[in-house]
């Protein structure tokens, strides 16, 4: 609301409030302080009360206009007006309404109400002053319909809608219409006491029904009325001529906006012509064509011919603006067949060049046509072919197995060094043993395939441009495939770029390779080029659908760059949302769907949240059997995945099942010796020495860790971790001699390769800190642990299992030193923790209670371990059978057999 001499002012008719202040006098002067807000100025007054200008001066300093009763005692049904506004504005939240900020009463007991000051004019005068052509005034009126049909859509209708209370403002250079002033919006209509009846409004803007004496027939139409009558005033510059019409007249007699203007002074209709940005005839001629119609279906006089809703009025405007032919207007083919063609203008007109040059060639057309039919269907017959072609070498490239190969190439060389120099073969296998095969036959395949039909592309293809690109991006996806990340970002990266230039960034071909990209960049570890390319594709992305394989993608990629920043925890909150809207939109066997969820289950792993982790794993288990079959290669990886899941949470006998069926099709469907086979292989050994079978995963560790180093070599991620399943294997057999060389070994090469502070280095240190206490040397666990503490806590965060395991392992070795009170600190630093995190029955919670009342015991505590037993153990003991999980099951028959939990 602002300051604006409103010469239309609101009348409540016939009756009128006692004891208001004088004309002219207002009620409170400038600089009063009512409450937080200091009076500035008096902007307006109507029937109810008094506007000002404020100051608000707490808790935010904003300039605002307040509306404020002028008496204490007011006629019930005043305050009720005052009531209803103050709920209205408050309900309602659109551009165009004023936007309410606080209500309540001053000190002195007069009601009142904040809401947004609007340094703006009546709409007709900020049309006028600021000449806004017709095009824009009819835009700016489109918007105040919304804002009307919004208030309708809240049940409010306004019954005062008037230029003065429609200001507009220009905020960055652009219009802002805002309605102001509902005081009388829900104030039905009320018979006096002498028969007479209470009409709020203006007459100038007022619907017939308004004006009439049944209040029961206004409605919404009844503000399309007023919006008709500021509609003509906006058109020609005048209101219409129908004082005293709305009240008596039973027949509209209104004079159209364009014969309105036909009878004004020539000056005058040539001054309100300019304003519009046309002439006087101009202007004449498009009011008479269809605006006509429009203001005069919004101002009929029977309600049930008008437009039926302000959103109804907008959409007739649109189309004028648009072109198109409009509601209001009686349809015939003429008329619409005009419309199209005034629409369609230079179109028909090329269309009828075109038209004209056909018919007049048609003879050679004809001819060419033939020939031209004749080139495509070869030009066709042989892309096919280069298509399959391509296809063809991309997909025998791509299935190359490099690991495979490699181990082939490492055998084939021992062989013939073998025939070759017998005596040197035992040396040899040890130096061999330190290579890569696998990256040593990937670079041969680099360098003598790829990079020739590099060279090939750029020599052949220079001269198409497109297909050079197609070539490219088989080219670096194969590169991908076998590993060669840093060489597949450069050329997606040209391939990219090149698209962008000729298709445009949100084609669907450019964002196929700027994904593929950003993956590539991700894998060779440049995440600063990753997010920058990251930044640029994703807000095209967001064209796809949904559920499309590349945004999905890109997606996911930006919260693994989240993730590899350090924040894990926001990086599983993007997966967490992106899964959320995918399963809304598309449901949950969509494949899309699956991959995401099977992301997020790796994130939520890596934060310790093994629970969720699992259960999305089984989801995706289930739907991937039913719907790829048990053999594919993506059910498979999710079965190794749950697997490890679930023996990570204590259901052994579960994840033994399902690794030993993986295992076995592995095996069926690679050999014995292929890498993936060793993984599976090695993975079921370190859960037999999890599951308490460690005599049963000792041989097998060793022999899957001896072809490892043979077929990938002895620092090969895969074999590095194998070697460190074989350590465990052994620590649980007390072979504390042949575990920590190994545990040592593993740690030199994680943490020159990773980082000392990478999750993996700082898990395997933990555990080479409780293998360094059990062969009984805890002072050195102490230390190590001193120093990894804090990094661990950090990086692995609350969750983790293994920052659960680095308090044991420093309670335990705490106790085996003699600081008895230190160590029974921890254990309980350590249950409190697990009870804030996975909740007082979660069997890592129960198994930790356990273990600390046996420390209480083992110090002489006997109170505080009867304690513990009797409050957290007992209810396990002796709950019912079949109400157990597994690890529960587990824990209750470890504490039935007596057995000591630290040792």
């Amino acid at each position: 609301m602002a300051a604006h001499e409103d010469l239309d002012r609101t009348e409540i008719l016939v009756t009128r409030l006692p004891g208001l202040a004088p004309d002219g006098e207002p009620s409170f002067g400038t600089g009063v302080e009512l409450g937080r807000y200091r009076l500035d100025a008096l902007l307006g007054r109507g029937g109810m009360g008094e506007v000002y200008r404020a100051e608000q001066l707490e808790p935010v300093r904003r300039t605002v206009a307040l509306k404020l009763l002028r008496a204490r005692r007011m006629e019930a049904r005043h305050l009720a007006y005052f009531e209803v506004e103050r709920q209205m504005l408050a309900q309602m939240r659109h551009p165009a309404i004023a936007q309410i900020y606080d209500a309540g009463a001053t000190a002195e007991g007069f009601p009142f109400f904040a809401m947004e000051y609007i340094e703006g004019s009546p709409v007709t005068e900020f049309c006028r002053q600021r000449r806004l052509p017709l095009r824009e005034r009819i835009e700016l009126f489109v918007r105040i319909c919304e804002g009307v049909q919004h208030a309708h859509q809240k049940g409010v209708i306004h019954r005062d809608l008037k230029p003065g209370n429609l200001l507009v403002a220009e905020v960055d250079g652009r219009p802002l219409p805002k309605i102001i002033d509902f005081g009388i919006a829900t104030a039905a209509t009320r018979a006096l006491g002498d028969g007479e009846h209470e009409r709020a409004g203006t007459p100038e803007y007022m619907s017939p029904e308004q004006a009439g004496a049944d209040p029961a027939g206004i409605d919404t139409r009844s503000d399309v009325y007023s919006l008709g009558v500021i509609l003509y005033e906006l058109l020609a510059g005048q209101r219409p001529s129908i004082a005293g019409e709305t009240r008596q007249a039973s027949q509209q007699t209104l004079p159209l906006p364009s014969e309105k203007l036909a009878t004004l002074p020539p000056q005058q209709a040539d001054d309100i012509a300019r304003a519009c940005g046309t002439r006087a005839a101009g202007l004449q001629r498009l009011l008479r064509g269809e605006l006509d119609w429009v203001v005069a279906r919004a101002m009929r006089h029977e309600r049930a011919e008008r437009y039926a809703s302000a959103a109804e009025l907008a959409e007739d405007l649109r189309r004028f603006l648009d072109g198109r032919p409009l509601q209001a207007v009686p349809a015939s083919r003429r008329y619409v067949w005009g419309k199209f063609v005034r629409r369609h203008r230079s179109a028909l007109a090329a269309a009828a060049a075109v038209l004209l040059a056909l018919l007049g060639g048609l003879g050679l057309s004809l001819y060419g046509l033939a020939q031209a039919r004749t080139q495509r269907a070869i030009a066709e017959q042989r892309s096919g072919e280069l298509g399959r072609v391509v296809s063809f070498q991309q997909s025998m490239l791509e299935s190359m197995d490099m690991p495979l190969l490699g181990a082939r190439m490492g055998q084939e060389l021992r062989r013939q060094v073998a025939a070759a120099a017998p005596g040197e073969q035992a040396r040899f296998d040890s130096l061999l043993a330190r290579a890569d095969t696998t990256d040593a036959a990937r670079r041969l395949v680099d360098a003598a395939l790829l990079d020739s039909a590099e060279s090939a592309i750029d020599r052949d293809f220079a001269d198409d441009p497109r297909l050079a690109s197609d070539l490219r991006e088989s080219i670096a996806r194969v590169q991908a495939s076998l590993g060669l990340h840093a060489k597949a970002a450069t050329a997606l990266g040209k391939v990219a770029d090149y698209r962008s230039g000729a298709f445009g960034a949100a084609a669907s071909e450019t964002l196929r390779a700027r994904q593929a990209q950003v993956q590539a960049l991700i894998e060779s570890n440049e995440r600063e080029r990753a997010a920058a390319q990251l930044e640029r594709a994703l807000p095209h992305a967001a064209t796809l659908p949904g559920n499309d394989p590349v945004r999905v993608r890109l997606e996911l990629a930006q919260a693994q760059l989240v993730s590899a920043s350090g924040d894990r925890a926001a990086g599983k909150a993007l997966r967490q949302a992106l899964l959320e809207r995918l399963v809304a939109q598309h449901g949950e066997r969509d494949p899309m769907v699956l991959e995401v969820r099977n992301d997020l289950a790796a994130s939520q792993r890596a934060l310790g949240e093994m629970q969720e982790a699992r259960a999305n794993m089984e989801s995706v288990l289930a739907t991937r059997r039913e719907t790829l079959g048990a053999d594919h290669e993506d059910t498979l990886n999710a079965q190794g995945n749950l697997a490890v899941l679930r023996m990570m949470g204590g259901e052994k006998k579960g994840a033994l099942e399902l690794q030993r069926e993986l295992a076995a099709l592995r095996v069926a469907r690679l050999g014995n010796e292929h890498p993936v086979s060793l993984y599976t292989r090695a993975t079921l050994g370190a859960m037999l020495a999890d599951s308490g079978n460690a005599g049963d995963a000792l041989p097998l560790l060793q022999s899957v860790l001896e072809a490892s180093e043979r077929v990938l070599g002895a620092e090969h991620s895969d074999t590095v971790r194998i070697r460190l399943n074989l350590a465990t294997t052994h620590a649980r057999l007390h072979d504390y001699a042949a575990a920590l060389p190994l545990e040592r070994q593993v740690l030199e090469v994680r943490g020159r390769r990773q980082g000392m502070q990478h999750p993996d280095t700082l898990s395997i240190l933990i555990n080479h800190a409780g293998t360094l206490h059990r062969a009984g040397r805890s002072a050195e666990t102490l230390k190590l642990l001193h120093d990894a503490a804090p990094v661990a806590r950090q990086v692995l965060g609350n969750k983790h299992p293994q920052t659960h395991r680095m308090l044991l392992i420093r309670a335990e070795a705490l106790m085996a030193l003699g600081q008895r009170e230190a160590a029974l600190a921890v254990h309980r630093e350590r249950v409190a923790l697990l009870q804030r995190v996975l909740g007082e029955q979660h069997h890592d919670t129960l198994q930790a209670i356990w273990q600390m009342s046996a420390a209480y015991r083992k110090v002489g505590h006997v109170a505080q371990a009867d304690s513990l037993h009797q409050r957290h153990l007992v209810p396990l003991l002796e709950a019912r059978p079949g109400t157990l999980t597994e690890p529960q099951q587990a824990l209750a028959d470890a504490i039935r057999s007596g057995r000591d939990p630290l040792n």
